[in-house]
């Protein structure tokens, strides 16, 4: 119950904070972030090739509670990402962005899954001092916004520590992306229909929006 309420508080916080729309459809939002690799299916008609070297993908997983409403589905849900990467020695920041849209998302007052994935060149790239252990996630900044009709309906980030304050992330992910100096890398996540996991556990996620 504290948790919940908890969510709530800080939700309505970043609508405050961040002038957000007042109506919030998605709440409880916990975003986790992971270090994965290719799942490696293989096939009797396909030549198996490999680079060699073990390439690692940033996984983002997103659970939410659709708040239940009076029409019972809604329509064309975009949830946007933005990761900011651990700078490196004496660089400057970097944050990395996506979005997947959705076609309609069943407003049932139940738990959903998302999920969305950063392609191993643009760590490679932009952040080649990372070894991949877990502990690096601490590092990483990581913001969820949900937007029906170019309006914000809900906000999560991710918990890097039990203490993590989530406004606290929210704005220094806004004041990144405010920064002239910050590298911004558009289309730089990936939905999951569009990565190795995309044929994975299709009843456990909602149907993303054909482009």
């Amino acid at each position: 119950m504290r948790t919940t309420a908890l969510s709530g508080i800080c939700l309505l916080v970043f609508c405050a904070a961040l002038n957000l729309s007042a109506q919030v459809y998605f709440k409880d939002v916990k975003v986790k972030p992971k270090w994965s690799v290719d799942p490696g299916f293989s096939s009797s008609n396909a030549a198996e090739l490999s680079s060699g070297n073990v390439m690692h993908w940033l996984e983002i997983d997103v659970e939410y509670k659709a708040m239940a409403t009076k029409g019972g589905w809604m329509d064309n849900v975009t949830m946007k990402y933005d990761v900011l990467l651990p700078a490196q020695k004496g660089g400057g920041k970097v944050v990395l962005s996506g979005k997947v849209d959705y076609w309609s998302i069943p407003m049932d007052g139940e738990t959903h899954h998302a999920q969305a994935f950063v392609h191993p060149r643009f760590l490679q790239r932009y952040a080649p001092q990372l070894r991949f252990r877990n502990r690096e996630l601490k590092d990483l900044r990581i913001r969820v916004t949900f937007v029906v009709n170019e309006s914000p309906v809900g906000m999560g980030a991710n918990l890097p520590t039990s203490r993590s304050d989530p406004r606290a992330i929210v704005k220094e992910i806004a004041l990144a992306l405010a920064a002239m100096k910050t590298v911004k890398v558009p289309k730089s996540i990936f939905p999951r229909n569009e990565t190795p996991w995309g044929i994975l556990n299709l009843d456990y996620y909602e149907l993303i929006k054909r482009k």
